[in-house]
């Protein structure tokens, strides 16, 4: 062989080894990037959730506070309510006794 022949081979190899080398970098590229963007959208994802979680715990304490609230509402309005009923109830008796005492004198 002579030293063009040669030239071609070691050329030849050159090139088909820098064509495997480009399409590894052709293939290579797009996973280094898409594994950037996983990641970043990871840590967005991992904010993203942490506010949830804050919203999340903030509306569980509101509506804690919002049930606190009802129940001593409700306890006092029904003992309100209970008082008032009762004097109703005392000032009704109050009047069916007047009534029935004047009622029976002028009955007599």
């Amino acid at each position: 062989m002579e030293v063009k022949e040669w030239l071609d081979v070691i050329t030849s190899m050159v090139s088909l080894v820098g064509v495997f080398f480009f399409v590894y970098l052709y293939f290579r590229s797009p996973d280094i990037k898409a594994d950037k963007q996983l990641g970043i959208n990871q840590v967005a994802c991992d904010e993203k959730h942490k506010r949830i979680n804050e919203i999340i715990l903030e509306i569980r304490n509101s509506i804690e506070g919002v049930n606190y609230t009802f129940a001593h509402f409700k306890e006092n309005e029904f003992r309100h309510i209970e008082e008032a009923m009762k004097q109703m109830n005392d000032a009704q008796i109050k009047m069916n006794t007047i009534l029935e005492e004047r009622l029976s004198k002028k009955v007599i």
